[in-house]
């Protein structure tokens, strides 16, 4: 039963995978505006006294989910000038219905995946005490029958007898493997958990826009995240506003529903 309980959870994980709805991003370049290609990425350039160049890092979004969008500043002041995801902000506009967007900022990823790694530990201590009450009992063995004769008294009385027996025995060598075979996937378990954890917070580190100061003709940016809508069969449209220095610049998205997905 648990085999099959088990396939049936990854069946119904995988249906809804299968499930899932799609959306295209496209760049719609307004007056004052260049659409370029920049590393296979479609991009927005907004050229005023600063220089603001937007693109999608993915076209293909999921329906719901967070968009990632590759976001570049150059400083066209002669003073240095502070940069961050306070300085973007982001909405949709779905069937004339207008509504804000989430854009997520460098801390609140490191906390977002220390906190997913916290939960993962939970989870994988959960799992090691499991595995430790299996091998608890794994040097223990069960065994029952039943049983029924005749016996004979001294006087040629026969009487017929029935009866249940069991009985358990305990073997050492097996509970120990069974400890030591615990113990090694727990290890790996909480090994693995670091390893991850790790990776996740250095790609954040190093491709998530952090609050940095730009200096006068310099470059900065990384990828924000933003929160997107759930795709509709109408195009909606996604605006991205990027402040520098007080300048706004405004990027126009269509997020479309991706047909046959």
């Amino acid at each position: 039963m648990r085999i099959v309980t088990r396939i049936g959870i990854l069946l119904l994980i995988v249906g809804m995978q299968g499930c899932a709805t799609y959306g295209r991003l496209s760049g719609v370049p307004s007056d004052g505006q260049k659409s370029v290609f920049k590393d296979g990425r479609k991009t927005l350039i907004s050229i005023k006294q600063n220089i603001v160049a937007v693109s999608p890092d993915t076209e293909i979004v999921t329906s719901g989910q967070r968009g990632d969008f590759v976001i570049a500043v150059n400083n066209g002041t002669s003073q240095d000038i502070l940069f961050s995801t306070e300085h973007i902000t982001a909405s949709a506009d779905t069937n004339g219905q207008l509504s804000m967007l989430k854009v997520f900022s460098y801390d609140e990823l490191i906390a977002e995946e220390k906190k997913r790694q916290a939960w993962a530990a939970v989870g994988a201590a959960l799992q090691g005490f499991a595995d430790s009450m299996n091998a608890a009992n794994a040097g223990y063995s069960n065994t029952s029958g039943t049983y029924s004769g005749s016996v004979y008294s001294n006087y040629g009385k026969s009487a017929n007898v029935y009866g249940s027996y069991s009985s358990t025995t305990y073997n050492s060598a097996a509970a120990q493997a069974a400890r030591n075979t615990a113990q090694a996937n727990s290890e790996a378990r909480f090994a693995r958990l670091q390893v991850e954890g790790r990776e996740n917070l250095k790609n954040l580190s190093s491709t998530i826009l952090k609050k940095e100061t730009i200096f006068p003709g310099a470059w900065q940016g990384g990828i924000v995240k933003v929160a997107l809508p759930e795709v509709v069969q109408q195009p909606q449209e996604i605006k991205l506003v990027v402040t520098v220095a007080g300048e706004p610049h405004e990027f126009t998205f269509t997020q479309e529903k991706v047909q046959g997905k």
